[in-house]
């Protein structure tokens, strides 16, 4: 297939995207936007989401030679130093923002695994490293879910919040944010209650939902596959009927936001203190991370939804959503802007998080929460081309 044919298919589904679902999305659409025959289409891709991987492979390969090239001549990185030069990632999301919005912003992929994408790009070309520290193994695997997590934060608040700016202004706020960091940050004050949530639920309500919930997840752990998970499957495990199920949710989707809701609600009580943030000491901190990361057992909703093989969709976007709340209403001074921080902070939580779930499982949480912290408060990398 010609090269230019090639790049129409590809172009094509991002323009379909840029309206729609992936689901809602037909071959025939797309091979009559890219103005080939279906037969030359299926020739080279099984499907759609064959063609979407391969996107994801040209993005991730474009992405890692402009990292490379960005930093090949430098061996530290200064933040203080930076604020007047465009983050590489950004440059390369502006020349690719149809793509990025396509895949980002809209949801329209909801089974594409972002974090993922910006993990494999950071640890198989570039590493930054806490200047004067060689970092053990574990400390890689921590730091390059943490950059990975962080990174994605930056994009999505470019594309959701600030969508006209240049790369230069988002580029000068991101170095300014990250050299005002502290580890503190991850951790504040309870948030006052809206008039809903301090509204009494009736005690069956609360054991009905309580029962579908754990239905749900029944369901899950015997199908591990929720496209294939229907209403009448969750309605036989809790023996509750179908029209019950719809007084309290809309559909499955609905259920699973509630869970994913519920569940940041009880990590945002561990990241809850009672003082000002910026007084808790080091080992404070310490101890309150553990307690989070020893919470993800592996009957937790959230660590189910999580998990990537059970294609559960919008789990990382709902809670980002969830999290950046608490932090928009902590009392801080942040240079940068509040949206900013609470996006960052929110992807660092998370960050940490998949990493307990997957390499981190063999480590103890409380070691974990130290090794990480110690990110938090640096300024200075060194840089390390693999």
């Amino acid at each position: 297939m010609p090269e230019s044919a090639e790049a129409q298919i590809k172009q094509a589904l991002l323009d379909l995207l840029e309206k729609r679902d992936i689901r809602q999305i037909t071959m025939k659409e797309i091979a009559e936007h890219a103005q080939v025959s279906r037969g030359t289409l299926y020739l080279y891709y099984e499907d759609k989401f064959s063609i979407i991987e391969d996107l994801m492979g040209d993005m991730q390969e474009g992405l890692s030679e402009a990292l490379y090239e960005a930093f090949k001549h430098m061996d530290t990185l200064h933040l203080s130093q930076k604020r007047q030069t465009v983050h590489p990632t950004l440059s390369f999301v502006h020349q690719h923002q149809s793509f990025f919005s396509a895949m980002m912003v809209r949801d329209n992929v909801p089974y594409q695994n972002f974090h993922r994408f910006f993990k494999d790009v950071f640890q198989q070309d570039v590493m930054l490293s806490p200047i004067h520290v060689n970092l053990t193994p574990m400390e890689q695997e921590i730091y390059g879910h943490y950059r990975a997590l962080y990174t994605y934060a930056i994009i999505l608040y470019w594309l959701n919040e600030d969508a006209s700016a240049s790369p230069e202004a988002i580029s000068h706020k991101v170095w300014e944010l990250v050299s005002q960091k502290r580890f503190y940050w991850l951790f504040g004050q309870a948030v006052e209650a809206g008039p809903e949530e301090n509204k009494q639920i009736d005690r069956r309500v609360v054991r009905t939902r309580q029962a579908l919930q754990e239905a749900l997840l029944d369901v899950l752990a015997e199908k591990k596959d929720y496209a294939a998970v229907t209403i009448s499957d969750i309605t036989r495990k809790s023996n509750i009927r179908r029209a019950t199920f719809y007084d309290h949710y809309a559909n499955k989707d609905e259920l699973v936001q509630a869970m994913i809701h519920q569940s940041c609600a009880d990590m945002i009580d561990r990241l809850t203190v009672s003082a000002s943030p910026d007084e808790l000491s080091l080992a404070e901190a310490e101890t309150a991370l553990a307690s989070l990361l020893s919470a993800l057992s592996e009957r937790s909703p959230i660590v189910r939804f999580l998990n990537p093989e059970w294609g559960i969709p919008h789990v990382i976007p709902s809670m980002f959503k969830a999290l950046e709340s608490f932090y928009l209403h902590q009392q801080l001074d942040i240079r940068a802007g509040k949206k900013l921080y609470a996006y960052y902070v929110s992807a660092m939580i998370i960050g940490l998080m998949l990493y307990r779930l997957d390499e981190g499982k063999a480590h103890d949480p409380r070691v974990l929460a130290r090794e990480f912290l110690q990110f938090l408060d640096v300024k200075k990398y060194k840089i390390v081309l693999l």
